[in-house]
């Protein structure tokens, strides 16, 4: 029988082929679940990695808002008043030469809530001057007022022009309206027609709502800084008869009239700019907004804190008068624990300073509210 060594080179191929397919298929495998193993890796250590940059981060922001509020007490110190960052203080970081310690850029900036209507306290007669100045016609804005009003009253009888009570369990889903002051600019989206003229049918705010945002406060009840007032507050201050907007421009502008411009005044008080006396403005910032920003790669760390000044005093724990009527005006302290006027208060803020701490510390100034990484 001849001997043909081929024979068995013909029957091993087909298995020697399967083999080798075989281990390409478990290479293949093998190579998808390394790939998905390192990018799952790689996505967990992201995210480890960037609450790790935040609690860094959050050391710096806290350095520079406290940095910041020092240096903006030194101008109040030595100038008796806080009017705006034109007085030097628009950059307190740079002046102090603030390096952080881990983030790579850190921002501060600033916005008087002080400069703005307190929501409030604007009545019927108000909200209408305030709604005709930003363009609506009058059936808008009586609807705009009434719709405000019914929304924060304590009943649930229907204004003229309004949406109360059973209107609003009329709806899908059905709600009810809170029938007290406002606490966060979200319940806007619920009370009509604020929800059809400030917000568009995909629910994005409107310019209008922008306008009305920056122009009012819920947290501001006092007078109104005309310093760092907007356009809007300006005209509404003019139609309400509280100001004269031509004296007002003429001795903010400067020598030259020209506003933005080297000799621009800041007002020290109403009589030197011919404003007269007024208890709706003033010109000294009551209460700030501080924003600060630390950021490092793709880490991000925000801190906004609204500051008062009013009721707190650098030698206040040296005085049990100043204490005892710091703890009268806490208005947080003589509510109930479980009151409307506390739960409020809780709901405005993640953290509030009483003015008897401010002053036992020694602060001489006071945290209204301090929210760390808001959402917008």
């Amino acid at each position: 029988m001849a001997f043909h060594p081929t024979q068995f080179g013909q029957k091993g191929a087909p298995k020697n082929g399967s083999i080798t397919v075989l281990v390409l298929v478990f290479v293949v495998l093998l190579t998808f679940i390394v790939v998905a193993f390192l990018e799952e890796a790689t996505s967990k250590i992201k995210y480890y990695g960037l609450f790790h940059n935040r609690d860094d981060l959050r050391v710096d922001a806290y350095s520079a808002l406290e940095i910041s509020l020092a240096v903006i007490n030194q101008y109040r110190e030595i100038e008796g008043a806080l009017w705006g960052p034109a007085q030097g203080w628009s950059n307190p970081l740079q002046q102090v030469g603030f390096t952080p310690a881990h983030a790579s850029s850190v921002s501060v900036s600033f916005e008087d809530e002080s400069a703005k209507l307190g929501l409030e306290s604007l009545e019927y007669d108000d909200l209408i001057i305030l709604f005709d100045v930003m363009g609506f016609d009058l059936p808008e804005a009586q609807a705009l007022a009434d719709g405000l009003i019914d929304w924060t009253d304590e009943d649930d009888a229907r204004r003229l022009n309004g949406f109360d009570g059973e209107d609003y369990e009329d709806m899908d889903p059905p709600y009810k309206p809170a029938n007290s002051a406002i606490v966060s600019w979200d319940e806007f989206r619920l009370i009509q027609p604020f929800n059809e003229l400030f917000f568009d049918e995909a629910g994005s705010p409107t310019s209008d709502w922008a306008s009305f945002k920056n122009a009012v406060s819920l947290y501001h009840s006092g007078k109104t800084n005309i310093n760092q007032a907007s356009g809007l507050v300006l005209d509404f201050l003019a139609e309400s008869g509280f100001l004269d907007p031509y004296s007002l421009a003429d001795y903010k502008n400067g020598i030259d009239g020209i506003s933005g411009t080297e000799d621009d005044r800041l007002i020290r008080n109403l009589e030197e700019a011919a404003l007269g006396e007024t208890s709706d403005v003033s010109t000294g910032i009551e209460l700030l907004r501080v924003k600060v920003r630390a950021s490092r790669g793709d880490a991000r760390f925000d801190l906004e804190a609204l500051v008062s000044w009013s009721g707190s005093d650098a030698g206040a724990a040296d005085s049990s008068q100043n204490r005892n009527q710091a703890e009268t005006n806490s208005p947080e302290e003589d509510a109930a624990p479980d009151s409307s006027a506390a739960q409020r208060n809780r709901s405005r803020g993640s953290a509030r300073t009483a003015p008897a701490i401010s002053a036992e510390l020694g602060y001489p100034f006071r945290f209204i509210r301090i929210v760390e990484n808001r959402k917008f």
